[in-house]
């Protein structure tokens, strides 16, 4: 019971036993009679607003908790929220990344496809020979050592292989003598050296492209020559960046 309902009754009673009082017609018998009815219905007024207090209470707690429970799965939810985006901004990054792997890769594949016909010269070697002969001699044999040793397993690369002779002659013969001298370069790095024949051209040029004079002695001891040139693909070049 509230403060001021009981107070309200206590009152009422207090007036009329002041009021029969004053009468003199109150008695301690009558007054009792008058007061315990009252005071009764005061305790059991008293006991339901305690237990109205109670129940209040017990509904304001679980209300609480009910509150407390749902922030709590919202915060839950929120959080899951949270890295469910923060996976997904993972997952756009790592594609694009992936994009960007991929273009460089077809870049790639683009230039090799571009460039494997494309050969660059990256080396020059040249032996000499007797005048009217095409065997080599044993300096150009280690010459042609040196070189094979540059390509031993190596790839992408082809040798260009020309001869020539000095201008003494008829040009025909001059034609075939140096058609010989570079097949006998040919042989020797074919079977000494195990260099594929598809990786050697060989061409014999005669007495055109003089290396030196072939009014004096020695500018025709240096135009009896084979010229080797190594050429090594831009595609292979690239792969071995």
């Amino acid at each position: 019971m509230s403060p001021k309902i009981k107070g309200s009754l206590l009152l009422s009673v207090t007036m009329a036993l002041a009021l029969f009082l004053e009468t003199g017609c109150a008695t301690k018998k009558y007054v009792k009679q008058q007061i315990d009815p009252v005071s009764g219905r005061v305790d059991e007024l008293t006991e339901v607003s305690k237990r109205n207090e109670n129940s209040i209470k017990d509904v304001d707690s679980r209300a609480q908790s009910g509150i407390q429970s749902v922030q709590a799965k919202a915060n839950e939810v929120d959080q899951k929220a949270a890295a469910a985006d923060q996976k997904a901004l993972e997952a756009q990054q790592m594609a694009k990344n992936a994009d960007s792997k991929i273009g460089t890769v077809e870049t790639n594949l683009n230039q090799k496809i571009g460039n494997i016909d494309s050969y660059k010269p990256v080396e020059n070697a040249s032996v000499k020979f007797k005048f009217n002969h095409a065997d080599l001699s044993d300096e150009a044999k280690a010459t042609l050592d040196q070189l094979a040793a540059k390509v031993k397993d190596s790839k992408g690369y082809v040798l260009e292989i020309q001869g020539f002779t000095d201008k003494i002659g008829s040009e025909d013969y001059n034609l075939s003598l140096s058609q010989k001298r570079s097949e006998s370069v040919l042989r020797y790095l074919s079977e000494n050296h195990q260099i594929p024949l598809f990786r050697m051209f060989i061409l014999g040029l005669g007495e055109s492209k003089p290396a030196d004079d072939n009014k004096t002695r020695a500018g025709r001891e240096a135009n009896r020559r084979v010229e080797i040139t190594l050429l090594k693909s831009e595609v292979e070049s690239m792969g071995a960046k």
